[in-house]
C-alpha cells in the first residue's frame, strides 16, 4: 500500500506590487531641455551675455547627460550635419582673421548650436528616448500655444508676448517670426507621428497649434507653411505612388499661387486691409504690413545686403555676424541685420560660406529623401513615425523661411534636424542601411 501525504493547501502569497517604473534621469533631462527650447526671453526678461538664454544651460546639462548615457550603454556619439558645420566654421574663421578678429564669437555659437543635433541624434537611437522626444515636443509645445492663446484672449503680456506697438504675439521667444517657426515645427511633427493617436484629438491639437501661429503675424510663416503643406502632400503622393497625381496637383497649386499673385497686385489690398485693420489688429500687423512700412524697410534692407555684397574688395566676407556693424559703418540708410540666410552666408563668410550652406541643405534633404521612401524604415521607427514625408515638409518651411529671416540657427531647429539625422541612422531597414 502506497502511502502518499496529505495534501497540504499551498500558502497564499501575496502578489507583489507591481514595480514603479523608474523615472529615468536622461529623459527627465531631454524633455526639459525641449521644454526650454522657447525660453529665450521668457516674462519679458532679456538675453544674458552673448545673447545667451535658458536653452543653453539646459543644453550643457543635456550634453554631459548624453555623454554618460552613450557611454554607460556603450553607444556611438554620432556626429550629424558635421561637416557643414565645420566649412561654416572655416569660412567664418577666415573672414574673421581677414577682417582683424571681426566676429569670433559667432563661431563658437555655431558649434554650440550643433550640439543640440547631436544630443537629440545619440539619444533618439534608442526608440523609447524617440518616443519620448517626440511626445514632449508636440504635448509641450501644445501647452505653450493654448498659453499663448489664453495670454492674447485674457490680455496677460507676460503670457502671449504681445508686442508693446503692435498685436503680434511673440510668446517666450522675443521675436514673433521665431515663435512662429516653432509652432509650425511642432504642427509638423504632429502631423507626422500621429500624435495624439485619437483623430479628433490630433485635429484639436492641430487647431490650436495654427491658432498660435496665426496670432504671431508672420507672413513669411504664413508662406511657408502653405508651400510645406503642399510639399507635403506631393511628397505623400510621390510616395504611395501617385507621382502623375502629384504632376497635376503641383502643376495646379503653381497655376493658383501665381494667380493669387496677379490677383493681388490688381487689387488695393492697403484699402481693405486697414478697414478690417480696425476690427482685427492681429490683420492689420500681418499682412497689412505687406502694403506698407515692412515690405518698403525689408526690401532696403536686401538692397543694402545685395550692395554690399557686390562691394565686397575680397572673396572671405566682412565676418560672422557683421552685417549690422558693417552697414553703420558705412553710413547705410537702413542698418539691421540680414533677413536672408543665404545672402548673410556669402556676405559674411564669402564664397566657402555659400558652400556649406548648399551642403547643410543638401545632406537635410538627402536624409529626408532616405527616410520618407516607402518601406523605408524599420517597424519600431514606422510606428513612431508614420508620415516620414512630413520632416522633409518641415525641412521646406526651414528653407523657405531662411529667404526672410535668419531660420538656420534656430535652436529648436537643429534639435529638430538631430531627430531626421536619428531616424536615418537608426531607423531605416538593415537592408536599407547595411
Amino acid at each position: 500500500m502506497l502511502l502518499t501525504a496529505p495534501d497540504v493547501a499551498a500558502p497564499e502569497v501575496d502578489p507583489s506590487p507591481p514595480v514603479k517604473r523608474r523615472r529615468r534621469p536622461t529623459a527627465i533631462v531631454l524633455v526639459l531641455s525641449i521644454a526650454s527650447l522657447p525660453m529665450l526671453m521668457p516674462f519679458g526678461m532679456g538675453p544674458g551675455p552673448g545673447n545667451t538664454a535658458v536653452p543653453d544651460v539646459l543644453l550643457v546639462l543635456l550634453t554631459g547627460t548624453t555623454l554618460l548615457w552613450a557611454a554607460s550603454r556603450r553607444r556611438p556619439v554620432p556626429w550629424p550635419f558635421l561637416v557643414p558645420t565645420l566649412l561654416a566654421v572655416l569660412a567664418g574663421a577666415t573672414a574673421s582673421l581677414v577682417n582683424d578678429g571681426a566676429g569670433a564669437l559667432p563661431l563658437v555659437k555655431d558649434v554650440f548650436v550643433l550640439l543640440w543635433a547631436v544630443c537629440v541624434a545619440t539619444l533618439c537611437q534608442d526608440t523609447g528616448m524617440t518616443r519620448i522626444a517626440l511626445r514632449a515636443y508636440v504635448y509641450i509645445g501644445t501647452l505653450y500655444a493654448v498659453m499663448e492663446i489664453v495670454g492674447m484672449v485674457a490680455g496677460i503680456e507676460a503670457l502671449s508676448g504681445k508686442q508693446v506697438d503692435g498685436a503680434r504675439a511673440m510668446f517666450t521667444f522675443g521675436d514673433a517670426n521665431y515663435a512662429s517657426n516653432w509652432f509650425i515645427c511642432v504642427f509638423f511633427i504632429a502631423r507626422a507621428t500621429r500624435l495624439p493617436r485619437r483623430k479628433g484629438a490630433r485635429w484639436t491639437v492641430c487647431a490650436i497649434l495654427l491658432t498660435a501661429e496665426f496670432l504671431t503675424g508672420s507672413n513669411g510663416g504664413a508662406l511657408a507653411l502653405g508651400v510645406a503643406l503642399v510639399v507635403g502632400y506631393l511628397w505623400r503622393l510621390i510616395r504611395d505612388g501617385k507621382a502623375h497625381h502629384a504632376v497635376a496637383v503641383g502643376a495646379l497649386a503653381g497655376v493658383l499661387g501665381g494667380g493669387t499673385v496677379v490677383l493681388l497686385t490688381q487689387v488695393d489690398t492697403a484699402t481693405l486691409v486697414e478697414r478690417v485693420g480696425d476690427t482685427a489688429p492681429i490683420l492689420r500687423d500681418s499682412i497689412g504690413r505687406t502694403t506698407g512700412e515692412s515690405t518698403e524697410s525689408r526690401g532696403t534692407v536686401l538692397n543694402t545686403t545685395l550692395t554690399m555684397l557686390s562691394e565686397q574688395k575680397h572673396p572671405f566676407g566682412i565676418g560672422p555676424n557683421e552685417v549690422r556693424r558693417h552697414s553703420y559703418d558705412e553710413q547705410y540708410s537702413y542698418v539691421r541685420e540680414a533677413h536672408n540666410d543665404y545672402i548673410a552666408a556669402v556676405l559674411e563668410r564669402g564664397f566657402l560660406g555659400g558652400v556649406a550652406v548648399i551642403a547643410l541643405v543638401f545632406v537635410l534633404l538627402l536624409r529626408c529623401v532616405r527616410i520618407a521612401r516607402r518601406g523605408a524604415l524599420n517597424r519600431e521607427y514606422a510606428d513612431l513615425v508614420p508620415h516620414p514625408e512630413l520632416f522633409g515638409a518641415l525641412v521646406v518651411v526651414f528653407l523657405v523661411s531662411a529667404l526672410f529671416y535668419q531660420t538656420l540657427h534656430y535652436r529648436h531647429g537643429w534639435a529638430f534636424f538631430g531627430l531626421i539625422a536619428a531616424v536615418d541612422l537608426y531607423g531605416r531597414r538593415r537592408e536599407e542601411n547595411p
